[in-house]
């Protein structure tokens, strides 16, 4: 069982049935946009979701959302968040994986 680590370039990925897929993107959570995930479809779960605060704590500095997703079965999955508050309907940023279990 493996580790596979995505980033915010990354748009799809390859892995094997019992590896992880650990997505990091960046967040701010003192300005209340957080990543939500809005779909997830095919074989996939998400095992894992934790913010990692900056190094340096500085005033307003931004961390790291880190999600762990889990494949199930074999086949094509698909990942789809939003940057948002959970409060508002506005979205500041999307991010969608497509993910290949062999």
């Amino acid at each position: 069982m493996g580790e596979v680590h995505v980033s915010a370039q990354d748009g799809e990925v390859r892995v094997a049935l019992g590896d992880d897929v650990v997505v990091r993107l960046p967040e701010n959570a003192t300005t209340g946009y957080r990543w939500h995930v809005e779909e997830l479809h095919g074989a996939l779960r998400v095992v894992a979701g934790n913010y990692a605060p900056p190094g340096r704590l500085l005033p307003g500095a931004g961390g790291t959302r880190e999600l762990r997703l889990r494949p199930t079965g074999t086949g094509e999955g698909r990942l789809e968040l939003a940057l948002r508050q959970p409060w508002g309907d506005d979205v500041a940023e999307r991010y969608a994986l497509r993910v290949t279990v062999e």
